[in-house]
């Protein structure tokens, strides 16, 4: 999807720009000297299309949890014989027959959207937060609790736990379970534009290791947004720095945080052997330093439910023995662990990270765009040039 951004500030569809292409300005940059995408299209189309499919599936099964009616009905279908559900406010005029406040947050602004829909006089475009959880793709922090969704410039108009995103580039739609969502390619650039860098990084990580994104294509679109543009530079960090062997939100976290920190970029999944066999596959890997990051911390070894006490005490020493294993490598000279608490905290990360022996250098290799960082990379270069 190309987008373009009028001087009139209306919204533009590709349609009506073939209809009068003189009648509108194109704002987008042009690359020059751009290589040439790897053609991956009918990977990424078949696997879309089947996630897609996952994601409707999901917003019918919440669509069957929703009632849109008065109170005084729901009363009346109460007092029957043939019903005896409990009903719950969601918003005004539309209920549940599930507790709210046991859901999931992406259900929550799922079951929201519907319940707006159901009465919304014309149908919207869904986007942002609200796109990302219909499409069911990972997120990292505080997520906005209103759902959003797009708007021209000029759109009016208000609506309780709603919150209208302005834009004058026309979004694509797609169709999922009869909510209309920003396709992906859009969702992802907007998280990348105006979410945390930890969050949309995580985000794009998940897109790219289910393959619903092309990279390459995904990063041109961003490069071709107006410079002034806001998050624009944000969006292109995030895709420079997005990674499809990340294997989880953890690893993505992690990530984010070893670049904030200034420290150097690890290898990812690296494959480790004795003469054993196969020890392991390791989250991330500094070679010069023979250093082994695993962000699990408790996680790997954890005992499953169900097991007998001899089984779970297999399970632990089958952890305990990997780690012993990889020591033994001559490649390796530590191995560490963290959790999710120590890599939010970034003050706890990077005493782990000491404690390892990864420590900030000058150039870490991270591919970052040409200039100065953004102020929301919240970079150690970027802290140290507004605290000076």
């Amino acid at each position: 999807m190309r987008r373009y951004a009028g001087q009139s500030r209306l919204w533009i569809t590709l349609e009506a720009r073939a209809a009068d292409p003189a009648g509108f300005r194109d704002d987008r940059r042009t690359v020059s000297n751009a290589e040439p995408l790897p053609d991956n299209s009918d990977d990424v189309a078949a696997a879309r299309l089947e996630h897609v499919e996952l994601c409707a599936a999901n917003v019918q099964r919440l669509r069957g949890q929703l009632v849109s009616a008065p109170i005084g009905r729901l009363r009346l279908i109460d007092a029957s014989d043939d019903a005896d559900l409990p009903w719950n406010r969601l918003r005004q005029g539309s209920f549940v027959t599930c507790d709210p406040s046991a859901l999931e947050h992406e259900e929550r602004l799922i079951l929201t959207a519907l319940a707006m829909e159901a009465v919304a006089q014309e149908p919207r475009i869904y986007a942002h937060d609200t796109a990302r959880a219909v499409w069911r793709l990972a997120a990292i922090g505080q997520q906005n609790e209103l759902v959003e969704f797009a708007r021209p410039p000029r759109g009016t108009g208000r609506s309780p736990q709603a919150r209208r995103r302005r834009t004058a580039f026309a979004p694509k739609v797609v169709d999922i379970g009869g909510l209309r969502v920003t396709d992906l390619d859009r969702t992802v650039i907007d998280r990348a534009r105006y979410a945390s860098l930890e969050s949309a990084i995580a985000m794009c990580d998940e897109a790219l290791r289910l393959t619903l994104l092309e990279q390459p294509e995904v990063l041109a679109q961003v490069r071709e947004l107006p410079r002034r543009a806001r998050g624009c530079r944000m969006a292109e960090l995030t895709l420079l720095l997005a990674d499809a062997r990340s294997e989880s939100p953890l690893e993505s976290l992690s990530r984010v945080r070893m670049f904030q920190l200034g420290l150097p970029m690890p290898e990812l999944q690296v494959k480790f052997y004795d003469a054993s066999g196969f020890i392991g596959r390791v989250d991330f890997f500094w070679p010069e330093l023979g250093i082994i990051g695993e962000a699990d911390g408790r996680l790997k070894f954890r005992v499953a439910d169900g097991l007998r006490g001899d089984e779970a005490e297999e399970a632990v020493w089958r952890a305990k023995r990997r780690d012993d294993r990889l020591l033994r490598h001559p490649d390796v000279r530590k191995v560490g662990h963290w959790d999710w608490g120590e890599a939010l905290n970034a003050y706890q990360f990077v005493q782990v990270m000491a404690d390892l022996g990864v420590r900030p250098v000058p150039d870490g290799g991270w591919p970052i765009p040409e200039g100065p960082l953004p102020r929301k990379s919240r970079h150690l270069s970027v802290i140290e040039r507004h605290t000076r």
